[in-house]
């Protein structure tokens, strides 16, 4: 497979960044990943698990020479960071990161330098677990890879990254930054907040704690498995889409009401008309191991 980049920069070396250096590594993508993570101890770890070709002690080192750099960490850190290394970021280079949201990142990189540019990345793909010793270099296979551009950026940044999620496996998908943060907010946030919510009502009920851990099956752990993601990372994703979190546990406390009540009336033929309907809904939904939808569909 053609080499994309001759050398990229992955800072932040957690499951998600892991997982992108080492398969730009194992398609031969790029020539070297360098690596650079706020815990050191954590290179030498994704090093020995291929995940980087070899790991930096500086933001300074990690950037040097690099023609892709990718922001691999919780939001709240990528915008402190972009700053600073954009100002490293040699003319000709990219940035991107894969933050869950992307209006204000992309509104702090309209202000990058001239000849660096960014283009948004957000690979739908994840995991529960955390660190780099999760990584999975097949992750972004079958996925939908958004791509969130600046306004009035360079057009050639688009292509190289369209191109480079494509050998990933992925699917692009160009989305305006707010539009993407609406669309994450129902599919992504809501749903784990909702996870949280379940996990933390049981919790609470101390008295019955240890029949839940033990009765609690398949459904439970299915619909709850999103609460063991990375607290920081959460939180950061709260805070930087909050606007359009609120509105959707608004409307989705509603539909909560309306079942208890529903329930609380004995009303059969509007309960099973509910459980149909969402039924349905979901069956339209592709599994992650389906066929992708035709190359091109959303660009």
């Amino acid at each position: 497979m053609q080499q994309l980049f001759t050398r990229v920069s992955v800072i932040g070396v957690g499951m998600i960044g892991a997982s992108l250096g080492r398969a730009l590594l194992s398609r031969k993508l790029a020539g070297e990943v360098v690596g650079f993570d706020a815990a050191p101890a954590v290179l030498e770890t994704a090093q020995a698990l291929g995940a980087i070709s070899r790991s930096a002690s500086s933001l300074e080192e990690c950037v040097f020479g690099a023609q892709l750099i990718v922001l691999a960490t919780p939001v709240g850190t990528a915008v402190s960071l972009l700053p600073e290394v954009s100002g490293l970021a040699a003319a000709g280079s990219i940035i991107s990161d894969v933050c869950s949201t992307k209006k204000q990142i992309v509104q702090l990189a309209e202000t990058l330098p001239d000849g660096v540019s960014f283009v948004g990345g957000h690979p739908m793909a994840g995991s529960e677990k955390d660190g780099c010793q999760a990584l999975n270099e097949k992750l972004f296979e079958q996925a939908v890879y958004v791509l969130t551009p600046v306004k009035d950026g360079d057009p050639s940044a688009l292509v190289t990254m369209k191109k480079l999620v494509r050998r990933l496996g992925a699917e692009p998908l160009v989305l305006e930054a707010g539009e993407h943060d609406e669309l994450a907010g129902a599919v992504s946030h809501l749903p784990h907040l909702a996870a949280v919510a379940l996990v933390r009502s049981l919790e609470r009920r101390t008295e019955q704690r240890q029949k839940f851990l033990f009765l609690a099956a398949g459904g439970f752990r299915d619909t709850t498995r999103v609460a063991m993601g990375n607290p920081e990372m959460w939180k950061d994703i709260c805070l930087s889409n909050r606007e359009n979190i609120a509105k959707l546990l608004t409307d989705y406390i509603k539909e909560l009401e309306h079942l208890r009540l529903l329930t609380l009336s004995g009303n059969e033929e509007a309960l099973d008309g509910a459980f149909r309907l969402a039924r349905d809904f979901r069956r339209q939904f592709r599994a992650r191991a389906e066929e992708l939808p035709q190359p091109g569909r959303f660009i």
